[in-house]
């Protein structure tokens, strides 16, 4: 019997991928869910790396229209096999996997990361959706028998990026993403590695200049030349831009690889990308709060506390 791996972003792709090499005695299928939103050169990437490792593979597109996104449910399952050893899956909360779940046939089924979201106790990830009337009728005619508490109970295991953290089952299973990536051997000493500074980009703000402000002044701060700029972003940062057609944790993974005499020091304010590569080797991550009042609301204090439990430094900053 197959596994069958469904992801729905980027990420989520790349953690399969080191699920399927972990599980190689199992002939993999693939089934990569992309809005029509976030349809881009990035999120094929990533669906074409999975899918090599695949022996089948599906790119469904969600459409942008409401009635639309519910017919095309029917179609996510037609190409699939009715049977599979293990199905893993990560955004438990979503139709387009609780779909599938409800009209295939698995052995057991395995959860992963779906970003930070497995870390809030009062995120989607920990709770039932209330369906209206008209929801529940459509979802009875769709054949979804699931909810996201019965796919939490269901899980067997749960492969996690955050070792020692409460995530959305007791049974964890630490996922180390580094662990197919074979460092280069190093010539001579490490003794004197070298430290290479990046600052993690994110649209914090409606205004767009506040943005750029905090973000020079974490750039001054923390002295880093290199700047990674989040794909929402359109607007210009004074700094070194990374340019590169992977996800951060992928590029990092890569540097790491290549890089075997560098130590990295990742800069963030409140990112994801942070938090999933704070075990990786050679890695220390800074978190930022700047002294504004929208990093003290319930949310941001909840990440800041959840980073000092992570033993994640963070500094408190001024802003112009």
């Amino acid at each position: 019997m197959k596994n069958l791996f469904i992801c729905l972003t980027p990420l989520q792709a790349l953690i399969a991928q080191a699920l399927i090499r972990q599980n190689s005695h199992y002939p993999a299928d693939l089934l990569m869910i992309c809005y029509a939103e976030s349809d881009n050169a990035k999120f094929r990437h990533y669906y074409h790396q999975t899918a090599k490792l695949c022996d089948f593979a599906q790119f469904v597109r969600v459409p942008r229209n409401a009635w639309a996104r519910e017919i095309s449910l029917f179609s996510l399952s037609k190409n699939l096999q009715k049977q599979y050893h293990t199905i893993f899956a990560a955004s438990i909360d979503n139709p387009n996997v609780q779909f599938p779940l409800s009209h295939l046939n698995f052995v057991q089924l395995e959860t992963f990361d779906d970003g930070t979201a497995n870390l809030y106790p009062n995120s989607i990830l920990y709770r039932n959706q209330n369906y209206g009337k008209k929801a529940k009728i459509i979802r009875q005619l769709q054949g979804i028998r699931y909810q996201t508490e019965d796919l939490r109970q269901l899980s067997a295991q749960h492969h996690t990026l955050y070792p020692n953290q409460n995530n959305i089952s007791p049974k964890t299973k630490t996922l180390n993403l580094w662990d197919n990536v074979a460092e280069k051997p190093v010539s001579g000493s490490q003794n004197g590695q070298n430290v290479q500074k990046i600052v993690l980009g994110q649209p914090l703000f409606d205004n767009p200049q506040q943005n750029i402000d905090v973000f020079k002044q974490i750039l001054k701060i923390s002295q880093a030349a290199h700047y990674f700029p989040h794909p929402r972003e359109d607007y210009p940062i004074p700094a070194q831009y990374i340019d590169t057609p992977l996800i951060f944790e992928d590029y990092l993974l890569q540097q790491i690889q290549n890089h075997p005499q560098t130590q990295y020091q990742i800069h963030h304010i409140a990112s994801t990308a942070a938090l999933n590569v704070v075990n990786f080797p050679r890695v220390q991550i800074v978190a930022h709060r700047p002294k504004l009042p929208l990093f003290h609301n319930p949310n941001f204090q909840y990440l800041y506390d959840l980073m000092e439990k992570m033993n994640i430094t963070t500094q408190t900053i001024e802003c112009p």
